[in-house]
């Protein structure tokens, strides 16, 4: 009597299937235990861009190179760059533009700057200029007049005024206070050579008040 494979096979089956089921819970468990281990730990990590985003997909924070810097955006208006830097942007949870840091390199020469905006325009920046020549022309701190929120963005930079600017400028330091025009009304300047001043001046421009009084002989 030939010899019947089938119990056989059958019993094959079963073995093979218990081997599936052992494999898929081992990879199931390596699974679990690779999520509860630490971070897995990066000594270095090359992008061309970073976006963090809250849970809806809003951006919060943009780390880009200059090729894929965003352009600003606010009240869900884009608008133009006059250049493209890299660096870093900041949002508001509605994804306005508030603020970055933003590092320009170009042939005319280069600025690194650190700002925080008000609602419509530029609201404070600390800045380094480089010249063409590689010498370094200023550094400083320079805050802005607040345009009220209502006014639109190009309007805004129109409107847009630096009330006080503390700096280095070709290694004379200065402290500019000036009023809601834009006009400097008070000079606060220790030159290259030492020489130190103060100075007031009226709405036109005009010198009211100076210590020392012998400045005067300079520009």
């Amino acid at each position: 009597m030939p010899h019947d494979p089938l119990p056989r096979l059958l019993r094959e089956m079963r073995l093979m299937r218990a081997y599936a089921g052992a494999l898929t819970m081992a990879f199931i468990a390596l699974l679990l235990v690779a999520f509860k281990a630490p971070d897995p730990h990066f000594e270095r990590l090359s992008v061309e861009r970073l976006d963090v985003v809250d849970a809806d997909g809003t951006p919060r924070v943009v780390l880009t190179n200059q090729q894929r810097f965003p352009p600003p955006m606010l009240n869900g208006e884009t608008f133009k760059r006059a250049v493209t830097p890299a660096g870093l942007v900041f949002y508001d949870r509605k994804g306005n533009e508030v603020g970055g840091l933003a590092l320009t390199d170009v042939e005319a020469g280069k600025v690194s700057a650190l700002a925080f905006d008000n609602p419509n325009m530029d609201a404070i920046g600390l800045l380094t200029r480089i010249g063409a020549d590689g010498e370094p022309i200023s550094s400083g701190l320079q805050i802005n007049q607040a345009v009220p929120s209502h006014v639109k963005v190009l309007d805004a930079a129109r409107q847009a005024t630096r009330r006080i600017v503390i700096q280095n400028e070709h290694n004379d330091a200065e402290i500019l206070l000036a009023d809601a025009s834009g006009k400097d009304r008070i000079r606060l300047r220790v030159d290259r050579a030492g020489d130190a001043r103060i100075e007031v001046l009226d709405a036109d421009g005009r010198v009211v008040f100076r210590a020392p009084e012998a400045a005067a002989q300079n520009p």
